[in-house]
């Protein structure tokens, strides 16, 4: 598991940011060469690096933190629209990693200030190149700062949901959806079944009764089956309704 930063300095982004940006650059406590040439140490500072120098680990960790809040300035003066505290990292993270000179004149942040918030995230993608090469930890890299940017803050994702319930025609205070079991026209059609029988059993006429004496069928039981028909029509188009919304 790569080491992290110590979490209990003042970090000016949220940690999730930082653990994006320690994971991605890694920490050696003497200088190296990077993939494009350049001198640097700690935790991918390349600041004031030269040959033969060396930090302890506190150090690398304190001038994480202290050009974090330089960049987190940096990234806060140049936006024109409000970013959330995992957008503002992802931005601080891209920023870190390509320079302030670079973050200023991309897309990125052109689109963050139109308020193009999935055309932004897309736009992370471009930046996978060293050396006029596509790196595939650039691409990861990138591609963990894009998902970190759409991220939804805890209030964020509570606006969402409310948003979709007011959309969808629900509310807090709505009342739930009644079982068709409870249905007033499912009860009346129901009902329909009993009372129609007997209403029509009572009075139907002496040609249904000849009717149904030539079919040898009792003209009470004709008459409740046309009755018991009626209601099932009236049931059946309840659930049509109700699958459609309308009811």
């Amino acid at each position: 598991m790569t080491k992290l930063p110590d979490k209990r300095l003042a970090w000016p982004i949220c940690w999730e940011g930082v653990t994006l940006i320690a994971q991605s650059e890694g920490c050696r406590l003497t200088a190296y060469t990077d993939i494009a040439g350049v001198w640097t140490l700690g935790w991918g500072e390349t600041l004031n690096i030269a040959e033969g120098m060396a930090w302890t680990q506190t150090e690398a960790d304190a001038r994480l933190c202290e050009r974090l809040t330089e960049f987190d300035d940096g990234v806060a003066a140049l936006l024109t629209v409000r970013a959330s505290d995992y957008e503002r990292a992802a931005l601080v993270s891209l920023a870190y990693n390509i320079g302030l000179k670079g973050f200023r004149k991309s897309s990125v942040l052109r689109l963050h200030n139109q308020g193009r918030r999935a055309d932004c995230a897309q736009a992370f993608h471009l930046w996978n190149k060293a050396g006029g090469k596509v790196i595939k930890g650039l691409v990861s890299r990138r591609a963990r700062e894009a998902a970190l940017y759409l991220r939804q803050t805890a209030s964020e994702a509570g606006d969402s949901l409310a948003e979709r319930s007011v959309g969808a025609g629900c509310s807090p205070d709505a009342d739930p959806p009644k079982p068709l079991t409870a249905s007033r026209t499912i009860q009346s059609g129901a009902a329909s079944v009993v009372t129609g029988s007997l209403a029509l059993a009572s009075q139907y006429s002496p040609q249904v009764g000849q009717i149904a004496r030539s079919l040898s069928l009792n003209p009470v039981v004709v008459v409740a089956l046309v009755a018991i028909l009626a209601g099932a029509v009236v049931i059946w188009r309840r659930c049509q309704q109700r699958k459609g919304g309308t009811a």
